[in-house]
């Protein structure tokens, strides 16, 4: 959480935040309780009706839109401050031009948080002898997506990773400058057996448990923390 990384700005209050991708934007939550004036968008209309829920329960208020984060959004009325995005990323047809979108949404010297799916973890886990195991990445540049089914229909997701270089390369491109990059590990087990972690840890299960000693390896995301420059676009140089 950002306790401990420390990415959002020490002042919220009178913020003007827009979420990407927002599932019931528990994100957006949290910035609103710190008085940000926050926007969550997401595709899914039952996350939004969970969001709107949370929000009432915690009192604050967060406005939701049901919109695909590829379309254009009529009624956003950027700019925005602060941009922000938690693994939507992966599930974009087109993640080069959301992020130059996202660009678009925010004001000169605007913060555009990014957290996305870390390549590595798109590898496949193999066991080479008992108790040793590694990953086995096939195409680094162009890594395979997770195409994840739900129910009988098999209708799904997928979810595609993108190498750090071509993110950074688009992030440069909308007019970013990349201020920090961070690929954090995730909560040691030890950790995970205190109730009060555990009720702020997402994905908690008996499955992810079983997971972490591979999960523990590699990162599975990776976070940006960019500034647009002055000029947006047009700005020129790197990031």
């Amino acid at each position: 959480g950002d306790a401990e990384l420390k990415l959002l700005p020490e002042t919220l209050d009178g913020l003007r935040c827009l979420e990407i991708g927002s599932g019931a934007g528990q994100n957006s939550i949290v910035l609103a309780l710190r008085g940000a004036e926050c926007t969550a968008l997401d595709i899914s209309r039952q996350q939004i009706k969970h969001g709107k829920a949370l929000g009432e329960e915690r009192g604050v208020n967060v406005r939701f839109i049901v919109a695909d984060m590829d379309e254009p959004t009529p009624g956003l009325e950027p700019p925005f401050d602060l941009v922000h995005s938690t693994y939507a990323l992966p599930f974009s047809r087109n993640a080069e031009e959301l992020i130059h979108t996202c660009g678009s949404l925010l004001k000169n010297n605007g913060m555009f948080l990014l957290t996305t799916g870390h390549p590595l973890y798109a590898g496949d886990w193999i066991e080479f002898e008992p108790g040793e195991e590694g990953l086995f990445l096939h195409n680094y540049h162009r890594p395979a997506p997770d195409v994840r089914e739900s129910g009988e229909s098999h209708r799904g997701s997928t979810a595609n990773y993108h190498s750090i270089s071509a993110v950074m390369g688009w992030l440069r491109d909308a007019g970013f400058v990349v201020d920090r990059f961070l690929e954090p590990e995730p909560l040691p087990i030890p950790l995970l057996e205190d109730e009060e972690i555990q009720r702020h840890v997402p994905y908690e299960s008996d499955e992810w448990r079983a997971l972490y000693p591979a999960l523990s390896m590699v990162p599975v995301v990776m976070i940006f923390k960019c500034w647009k420059r002055q000029g947006g676009l047009d700005g020129g140089g790197g990031g």
